[in-house]
């Protein structure tokens, strides 16, 4: 073969490949996430109150916990690390946190509650667990400092709005003596039964007794039947989760871990009546509402201690409460339950907001929960972090529940608004 003919065929080779080229079909591309904020509830902890206050007004001794009120414990801690974990390795492989190494820039800002050692540790471990052996310094107010950030409701609120917040609480509670559901007045007869069967009659304890709304220390609370039995159903839970001996826990009443489960809606609805009542959430909730709304935006957000969180920063989490995850379900209108925890702001579950810029370049916002069952956090089981999607219904979602940002961005900001000129 001579050299021109060898020359011409290896021309119309490359000749060939490049019209094929030119004529294949394109590969789709895909959404790209941009940005997430997470906000974790904190691990396991003990009651907050001491055992021996809830020894005296159950006339039942609870079991001993290996830590002070209301403080995480080493099994807390390790469950955390464990979500953490879950949460580092999913958001790598979107592409958010650096794959290998700590990244350039600051990839990871984590804002934690100061008004207790618990959400402290929380953000702590969240930071270490999500980018292990990088440089991240969680950053929050002095320890023991009230954050307005988690709760701007004033601890000496004016008269016209604990006027307001009590009016729709009472309001709210004389509805629900009317229509409260079968499953909650089932945990509260369930909660009298395992506790003190003859409570009602013989002056212990009674958790069918009637609910009244109350203020007390800067703010409403319910007490009655129904806020006992969620506090005894909260309690059990986390010595479940705890790893407690199931035999111990109910005093001997059968199948506990079943029993657990149906208490749980005496608890959920406590917290569906106050915590996520509007005139209480938005009080509590607005600046974080409005740092969430203004960081899926793609904008740096000013920390109360004076320190930014940049435009650029990907990921973002702050680190608070069940508390916190009502009040951003208030306000951003989301709900949700899950098969195998039976209460929705059980420990570790961490709620997010994710920015995603689509193949057309419009960019979108996504509602997602994370959560481990309750036998994974007993168990101290490895997590597999499966986001379960939540329809943002407030500002026109599409099919997968997404918004337009520039839907979320005015829905939101109208709201909290309102909120504000009220």
């Amino acid at each position: 073969m001579s050299r021109l003919f060898r020359a011409l065929v290896i021309l119309s080779c490359i000749w060939l490949q490049a019209v094929g080229a030119q004529g294949a079909t394109p590969a789709h591309p895909a959404p790209v996430l941009e940005r997430v904020v997470l906000v974790a509830r904190h691990g396991i902890r003990s009651p907050t109150h001491p055992i021996a206050e809830l020894d005296a007004h159950t006339h039942r001794q609870w079991q001993a916990w290996p830590v002070a009120p209301g403080e995480l414990t080493e099994h807390g801690q390790r469950d955390l690390a464990l979500m953490g974990t879950a949460l580092g390795l999913h958001y790598r492989q979107a592409g958010v946190l650096p794959a290998h190494g700590c990244g350039t820039g600051e990839q990871l800002a984590v804002w934690s509650d100061a008004a207790d050692q618990r959400t402290l540790q929380t953000g702590d471990i969240m930071a270490h667990s999500l980018i292990p052996g990088c440089p991240v310094t969680p950053g929050s107010l002095p320890p023991g400092t009230h954050d307005p950030v988690f709760n701007d409701l004033p601890i000496q609120a004016s008269p016209a709005l604990q006027h307001t917040i009590m009016t729709d609480l009472s309001t709210t509670l004389a509805h629900d003596r009317e229509t409260r559901p079968a499953d909650v007045r089932k945990a509260q007869a369930t909660a009298q039964a395992v506790i003190q069967p003859a409570g009602c009659t013989t002056g212990m304890p009674c958790f069918t007794q009637p609910d009244r709304a109350t203020w007390h220390k800067g703010a409403p609370h319910l007490s009655g039947g129904l806020s006992q039995s969620a506090d005894v159903a909260e309690d059990m839970l986390l010595e479940y989760a705890q790893g407690m001996p199931c035999a111990a826990i109910g005093w001997g009443y059968p199948d506990m871990r079943h029993v657990i489960d149906i208490l749980q809606p005496a608890h959920n609805h406590a917290s569906r009546l106050v915590r996520r009542l509007p005139a209480l959430a938005f009080p509590r909730g607005h600046i974080l509402a409005g740092m969430i709304v203004d960081l899926v935006a793609g904008q740096a957000v000013r920390e109360p201690n004076g320190d930014m969180i940049t435009a650029t920063t990907p990921v973002i989490v702050f680190a608070g409460h069940d508390s916190t995850l009502d009040m951003l379900a208030a306000i951003f209108g989301l709900d949700w339950s899950f098969a195998d925890l039976p209460d929705p702001t059980g420990p570790d579950t961490t709620l997010g907001f994710e920015t995603w810029r689509m193949p057309d370049g419009q960019r979108r916002v996504r509602a997602v929960i994370f959560h481990q069952g309750m036998d994974a956090l007993r168990m101290e089981q490895p997590v597999t972090a499966q986001p379960e999607t939540l329809p943002l219904s407030a500002c026109h979602p599409g099919q997968d529940g997404s918004c337009a940002l520039g839907d979320f961005t005015r829905t939101f900001t109208e709201r909290l608004d309102a909120y504000q000129h009220k």
